[in-house]
């Protein structure tokens, strides 16, 4: 399947191009000018690749355009950085008293450190950014209960670097506090083997997403959480308790990530 390309990046990398070939300037000398390679002008200007704000504004330096010719574009990629139903979701998150969170494969977005969520998404660091941004929540006046329970196989999925791991699995035990709990499942005593999912009390009712293989899912209804809610029960009568979990995840990262 060809991958989807945003838009507003193959924009960008048309009037690069443009401005290049107005100037005179080949996509060698300008890798040269920029210290980049030809590849990454290339990929630039095929809108395969999503360069950063200070390289937008250094593209603009070097072909002579005015400043904004290239960032008001630019900066129009933010509102598609987020598919339209994970923003949905991510509002429902923000407005949370409490929030359920149950995954399978990835350290939760909320919880990733930024090397972490950055080997997840290389080049991509608008992302990255977006992923930080969503963690303020936890750090406001009064931010909502957060429970997480993961199964065991979060923590040996390689994700980056070994150093990247231990310290993603560090910052799991550092997180735990009194509006933080956390728990691993056994996977062979994981009673729900497929689908992430999470769900958010807002304003007493809740809200669920879950993941599946094309996109994301948003719902409130009735049955669906009703579901999830059984789901969330039952996935914490078989895991470990919130001590127990902590020595685990401590004992993975000795064995394992050391």
């Amino acid at each position: 399947m060809t991958k989807h390309r945003s838009p507003t990046l193959i924009t960008l990398g048309r009037l690069v191009r443009t401005f290049r070939d107005a100037a005179g300037v080949t996509q060698k000398g300008l890798a040269g000018a920029l210290g980049y390679t030809n590849g990454w002008v290339s990929n630039v200007e095929n809108g395969q690749l999503r360069p950063r704000p200070e390289q937008v504004t250094a593209l603009e330096h070097e072909l002579g355009v005015p400043p904004g010719a290239l960032m008001n574009v630019y900066e129009q990629l933010d509102g598609e950085s987020l598919p339209g139903w994970f923003r949905e979701w991510v509002d429902e998150e923000a407005a949370a008293d409490v929030l359920r969170t149950f995954e399978l494969a990835l350290v939760p977005g909320l919880l990733q450190t930024e090397e972490y969520a950055r080997a997840l998404l290389p080049a991509d660091q608008a992302a990255v950014d977006q992923r930080m941004a969503r963690q303020k929540i936890l750090a406001r006046d009064h931010p909502p209960t957060l429970h997480v329970v993961l199964d065991e196989a979060v923590l040996y999925r390689t994700r980056g670097e070994v150093k990247i791991m231990r310290a993603q699995l560090e910052h799991l035990i550092a997180s735990v506090g009194p509006r933080l709990t956390l728990q691993i499942v056994r996977s062979e005593k994981n009673p729900r083997s497929t689908g992430a999912f999470n769900i958010a009390t807002v304003d007493g009712s809740e809200v669920g997403y879950v993941e599946t293989i094309i996109r994301g899912i948003v719902t409130s209804s009735r049955e669906d959480i009703a579901e999830l809610l059984a789901a969330w029960e039952a996935i914490r009568t078989f895991a470990l308790s919130q001590e127990e979990s902590i020595d685990f995840i401590r004992k993975v990262i000795e064995e394992r990530w050391t």
